[in-house]
């Protein structure tokens, strides 16, 4: 594996990875993503389906639904279109239940009540993403017994599986790359205005 594919793993990978193993799905089950077309979203896709699971990707930017459906995802709605269509929308593909588990990427205001409104009753909403406060309907606690979990980081012997899991299912990890520490400024202004995919990696010395 080359350095530059295994540098975002080291953060993004481990990141998501836990997450997706925190919603323990079954071979088969739906996992939603919410910002499934970010720097964690196609790698929480990749490894989802590495891993025998339907996925369900959510995304606000055109350049997110592309990069959602060419990391795998089985289906992919608009969030655009507000927390009850997408819900609505993630019923009908889902037999009418919505998805078994969900990750909610996206520290967007409504994000957190979307992936609730999207997971099945019972069903486990995993919260990744690192907004200051969380906000979740009521409703999704009590009549729906949706349950919340956090998650961050993951272990030594998680992420050496990680690493594994890339290898063998040949994931692609999305990056651009940049070559010197003087570019970023550059790097940081591009992922502000949204100008690139996936991560981004700066390459201190190429030899």
């Amino acid at each position: 594996m080359a350095f530059e594919t295994a540098a975002p793993l080291a953060c993004a990978g481990i990141t998501v990875w836990r997450g997706v193993l925190q919603a323990n799905l079954n071979p088969g089950e739906w996992l939603g993503i919410i910002g499934s077309g970010g720097g964690l979203g196609h790698l929480g896709i990749q490894f989802a389906k590495a891993k025998g699971l339907k996925v369900l990707g959510v995304d606000a930017r055109k350049e997110g639904m592309a990069l959602s459906e060419e990391a795998g995802a089985d289906i992919v709605l608009d969030a655009r279109l507000g927390k009850e269509e997408v819900a609505r929308q993630a019923r009908e593909h889902t037999g009418g239940k919505g998805v078994d588990g969900t990750l909610n990427l996206s520290d967007a205001k409504a994000a957190a009540a979307t992936a609730c409104a999207i997971t099945r009753n019972h069903g486990t909403m995993v919260q990744i993403a690192l907004p200051q406060e969380v906000s979740i309907p009521f409703s999704e606690y009590i009549f729906r017994d949706i349950r919340v979990k956090g998650s961050f980081l993951c272990s030594q012997q998680e992420a050496e599986d990680m690493l594994q899991c890339v290898v063998q299912h040949n994931i692609k990890v999305e990056k651009n790359i940049f070559h010197g520490i003087d570019q970023v400024p550059t790097a940081v202004e591009m992922l502000r205005t949204g100008q690139y995919r996936g991560k981004g990696v700066i390459m201190i010395d190429s030899n």
